[in-house]
């Protein structure tokens, strides 16, 4: 009985030491947890402080960090705007400047050497504008669209006389939260107008549709394009699933279609592909039939809903609407079109002849304008039947012509042919007639006189078969005098084939000026033939353009050029000032979008705080307490660790 008491009171000591060594350490733990709190000033400082906080916090945190970096943004972005703003306000004093000088050079008072005089101040001034349309903060041409961080900062620089715009038509944005961006830049084309000038003749050119046919290259029968998906396939009385998801080209669905059907019937017909689309054919006594299944379009989009077709009749199916894209060969174009003779093409003082023998696609005749290096381009037009011819330098004029060929006309690409509308011509300001009088004179070497009213012509066609209308009436026989488009180059030419001594001159009539409209004035005397000027070049209208304008009628003497560029640089003055507006109104954005940042980024750190921060009296009051205890527990402890070797052995 004495060594099992003695056993027991053995193990009880032992255990009631474990005990006090455990209540111990668990208050050394807590002590120095409190202790944590109270330097850091934090009640969680680990995962394991708090896990059911845990994850709130580091949402918090990371957003809070996210802000961070979006202020960063906002400040970059502010202080981009108030760049471009401070640049197009010193923009608008340029060109109110320019314009002070164009109205004080019109009327009495101004002569050549003065004008001439003015036109350096007037260079100076264009040299200033590019400077400033060069603008640049932090690295990044705050008129560049999203094109504008350019190491050497031309964005706008002068090229063969004018000036060409490299920068884009989008912006630069920022992230500025709440799953938004902000523009922090003011592409050139709304700063300072467009820096394009084309022409298109709207020459539909048809292309067809070959096996190589992209199905992205097509309208289809909904206009909306291709639509991937399955269609039915029936022969007879079997109807089959068909998957063209995989389809690339019109081939593609050919070939897929055809072997459908030839699974279900051997021989039984074939899908081809035709001038305008797909084409069913459903040999002998067969019956070959193409739909959609209920709710979906891939039928119908390949122009191919319902069609049908027995008895070996082929059935075509609804025009797919084949688009021109760089790669259409242009072999497949349904237009036919004179690519042996080539083209003129005139961009400021640059006059070039281009041949277009050898290109066989599209991109090669867009390559082929692009390697002129004149600033050109030739794109595809908006609903992709269409090319125009696009220029994107301003200050220069530019014209399209033939080379003794119809290239340009055949393209849809001819700047001064017999559908050019007479309110086009002198950059849209148009042919001004005398309301029912005669605008101009025509004397012939035999002495033959007439003069002509263009009142009711709209086109230069028009305006040639009024002109002849009235050299027959005059008695003036077929061919001895003729007006045309010129053969080569653009602008009208006028032939006189009579036989005297008579000067042969076409003038305007009264107080017209129809025939300098035209490009026409002028006495050629003994010479049988007059080249007009052309009157319908195209040119970029933009602020950059109207400087130099003015440069050049200053220069020139010429007061109707003076006094054009002062109206046009008008309105240039006002698309700068809207240009700043729009500006203005980003700024604003910015502003309130760091406002709100600002207030969201306090009350998300008030609840980070909330969360994370520890409530200092309530942490030292709990540490007083844990030192109490501590202090209670080591006396405790000390009590039982002074038993001695007799207390054991009895």
């Amino acid at each position: 009985m004495s060594s099992i008491s003695s056993l027991s009171n053995r193990t009880s000591s032992l255990f009631s030491s474990q005990q006090a060594l455990d209540r111990l350490q668990q208050t050394q733990r807590s002590l120095a947890e409190a202790q944590e709190q109270i330097s850091t000033g934090q009640a969680i400082n680990r995962v394991s402080d708090d896990p059911s906080q845990v994850a709130s916090v580091l949402l918090i945190e990371r957003r809070l960090l996210e802000r961070e970096q979006e202020a960063r943004n906002l400040d970059l972005a502010s202080q981009t705007l108030n760049t471009a703003d401070q640049a197009l306000g010193e923009a608008t004093n340029t060109l109110i400047e320019a314009k002070t000088i164009a109205l004080s050079q019109i009327g009495v008072g101004s002569d050549a050497d003065t004008r001439n005089a003015q036109s350096l101040v007037i260079d100076a001034q264009l040299s200033s504008l590019v400077d400033i349309a060069n603008t640049q903060f932090n690295g990044v041409s705050v008129f560049g669209g999203n094109n504008g961080a350019q190491l050497d900062g031309q964005v706008f620089e002068k090229f063969l006389g004018g000036v060409r715009y490299i920068g884009t038509g989008s912006n630069l944005q920022t992230d500025v939260g709440a799953f938004s961006s902000q523009d922090f830049t003011s592409q050139g084309r709304t700063a300072f107008g467009l820096f394009e000038a084309e022409v298109n003749n709207n020459r539909d050119l048809d292309p067809q549709a070959t096996g190589a046919t992209p199905l992205s290259a097509i309208t289809g029968g909904t206009n909306s394009g291709f639509v991937p998906g399955s269609l039915n396939v029936t022969v007879n009385a079997t109807t089959v699933s068909v998957d063209l998801s995989e389809a690339d080209s019109l081939d593609d669905v050919a070939t897929i279609l055809t072997d459908s059907i030839t699974n279900i019937v051997p021989g039984g017909g074939a899908v081809t592909v035709g001038p305008v689309g797909l084409v069913v054919t459903g040999n002998g006594g067969n019956t070959v039939t193409i739909s959609d299944p209920p709710g979906t379009r891939t039928a119908q989009s390949l122009g191919l809903e319902g069609v049908s077709s027995t008895g070996g009749v082929p059935t075509a199916g609804v025009d797919v609407g084949v688009q021109l894209t760089p790669l259409t060969a242009l072999a497949s174009l349904g237009t036919a079109v004179d690519f042996a003779s080539g083209l003129v093409i005139t961009q400021g003082q640059q006059t070039v002849t281009v041949d277009l023998s050898t290109a066989t696609t599209i991109q090669d005749l867009q390559n082929t304008i692009a390697d002129l290096d004149l600033g050109l381009r030739l794109d595809i037009a908006e609903g992709g039947q269409e090319l125009a011819i696009v220029s994107t330098v301003a200050g220069l004029e530019f014209s399209v012509g033939e080379n003794g060929g119809s290239t340009a006309t055949d393209l849809g690409i001819h700047s001064f042919n017999g559908d050019t509308r007479l309110t086009d011509l002198r950059q849209g300001i148009g042919l001004i007639t005398q309301e029912g009088e005669d605008d101009l004179s025509i004397a012939l070497h035999d002495g033959t006189t007439f003069s002509v009213n263009l009142d009711t012509a709209t086109t230069v066609a028009e305006a040639i078969t009024l002109i002849d209308a009235a050299a027959g009436a005059a008695g003036v026989a077929p061919g001895d005098f003729t007006v045309a488009v010129a053969a080569t180059g653009t602008g009208l030419v006028a032939t006189d084939n009579t036989v005297g001594g008579s000067d042969f001159a076409i003038t305007n009539f009264g107080q017209s000026h129809v025939a300098e409209h035209l490009g026409l004035l002028e006495n050629a005397g003994a010479a049988t033939t007059i080249n007009g000027e052309d009157t319908a070049t195209r040119r970029v209208d933009n602020a950059f353009t109207d400087l130099i304008i003015l440069r050049d009628s200053l220069k020139n003497n010429d007061e109707s050029g003076i006094t054009l560029a002062s109206t046009q640089l008008e309105d240039d003055i006002d698309s700068v000032v809207s240009a700043r507006a729009i500006v203005g109104v980003q700024a604003q954005r910015l502003e309130e979008t760091r406002l709100r940042n600002e207030d969201q980024t306090l009350q998300e750190q008030s609840v980070l705080s909330s969360l994370k921060d520890a409530d200092l009296t309530e942490v030292i009051s709990r540490y007083q307490q844990l030192q109490l205890q501590l202090q209670a527990s080591l006396q405790t402890s000390a009590q039982i660790q002074q038993l001695s070797l007799l207390d054991f052995l009895r």
